[in-house]
């Protein structure tokens, strides 16, 4: 079953690295929405076929309303005229007004626009965001970006063992909300076609997008979803104009020192650890002895982060080597996600993975030794598909 969103680590990276940015606290929450279902006439745009093009054309520019004119005008025969005319008149592009023909206003657009529009009856589907009662843009409808018809989500979705929890809202659905977006002139832009016409809306359920925000020192909210892997500016900003800053707020912050330390007392797998702080930012410092083969610590789990009553600690070793090793595992990581589609994309993560531990870079050279000693085929071959730019 797919992951409903990236493990919260990757968003915490993202974060700290942020200029003049300190992360303070995280929050797996499901952001409420509406999905409403509607039905509506649109206008499908198709290439012209030669013919239906040159009789539009004639009827339109040449002042031509009758068959045996266009005919002639056009040198084709009868027949050929008469079925092409019966599809326009069909699809709504030429009237038929007692054999006088006549462009109607589609046809004008199609000869425009160099498309033949012809109208259908779809299924729409348009998502409100339930705080603010605004319409979710048209990246949110991609495939890959899960919204969930309960708020809960199963154990196989989580990335990790992050617990995402609903948050709360009482404000009630708006019937206007559909006829309101209808009239905007930029409402393609929020998943209802331009052209359209007998807008219904067939029902209206809840649904639940998975997101991470995270409260920085400064009172801000940094949130992070499925449609990208850095920050989303548009939930952001549903969260500086709604209540939302208030909610967390009220969440108790608590002593970052108090909690680490009662974390570490409790922790069978960092008991062996020490804590360190330095500017704000925790970090677990644990031996080299403790990462490698199982049941110790897996390398790659160096520099991600652990999380615990909201708050998160960045796992490390005072190792370089160590250090290093995880920066080749987690390098060939980056590899295989599926928004890594060029060599030098990867190349850039990779230098940003080599600054966050501390250590220098590697060249693609040693991840392929290091993926041959390993015996880690699978990301062996999606750095082949990079280098030959088929990925």
């Amino acid at each position: 079953m797919r992951r409903v969103i990236y493990p919260a680590t990757r968003a915490v990276e993202h974060a700290v690295a942020l200029p003049g940015v300190r992360p303070l606290r995280l929050f797996a929450v499901l952001w409420p929405l509406w999905q409403i279902e509607a039905s509506a006439q649109v206008y499908d745009g198709q290439d012209f076929e030669l013919i239906d093009h040159f009789v539009l054309r004639a009827l339109h520019e040449a002042g031509i309303h009758d068959r045996s004119g266009l005919a002639g005008f056009l040198g084709l025969p009868p027949g050929i005229v008469e079925r092409c005319l019966a599809f326009l008149v069909a699809i709504q592009l030429v009237a038929d007004e007692g054999g006088r023909l006549r462009v109607r206003e589609l046809g004008r657009r199609s000869l425009r626009d160099g498309l033949r529009y012809v109208p259908t009856t779809s299924r729409l589907k348009v998502l409100i965001e339930r705080q603010s009662g605004r319409p979710l843009p048209r990246p949110y409808y991609d495939g890959a970006v899960p919204v969930l018809d309960v708020p809960e989500v199963a154990e196989e979705q989580l990335g990790d063992r992050t617990r995402f929890r609903p948050l709360f809202t009482a404000v009630p659905y708006d019937p206007q909300a559909l006829p309101r977006l209808a009239e905007r002139a930029d409402r393609a832009e929020f998943n209802l076609p331009a052209q359209l016409r007998n807008l219904r809306q067939e029902g209206v359920r809840e649904g639940y997008l998975p997101c991470y925000l995270i409260e920085t020192t400064e009172g801000r909210i940094l949130a992070y979803t499925g449609v990208a892997e850095h920050r989303d500016p548009f939930l952001e900003r549903v969260c500086a104009d709604s209540s939302v800053e208030h909610l967390i707020e009220a969440e108790d912050a608590g002593d970052p020192g108090r909690i680490w330390r009662a974390w570490l007392g409790r922790s069978t797998v960092f008991s062996g650890g020490r804590l360190d702080e330095h500017g704000g930012r925790w970090r677990v410092v644990m031996p080299a002895g403790a990462f490698g083969e199982s049941p110790r610590l897996s390398p790659s789990r160096v520099g991600a982060y652990q999380f615990w009553d909201n708050h998160f600690i960045q796992i490390w070793c005072g190792d370089a080597a160590v250090r290093r090793t995880a920066l080749l595992d987690r390098a060939l990581g980056v590899a295989t996600l599926p928004a890594v589609t060029t060599l030098p994309d990867f190349q850039t993560r990779s230098r940003h993975l080599a600054e966050a531990l501390e250590v220098p870079e590697v060249s693609v050279a040693e991840l392929r030794r290091h993926a041959g000693r390993t015996g880690d085929a699978r990301r062996l071959q999606s750095l082949d598909a990079l280098e030959r730019g088929t990925a």
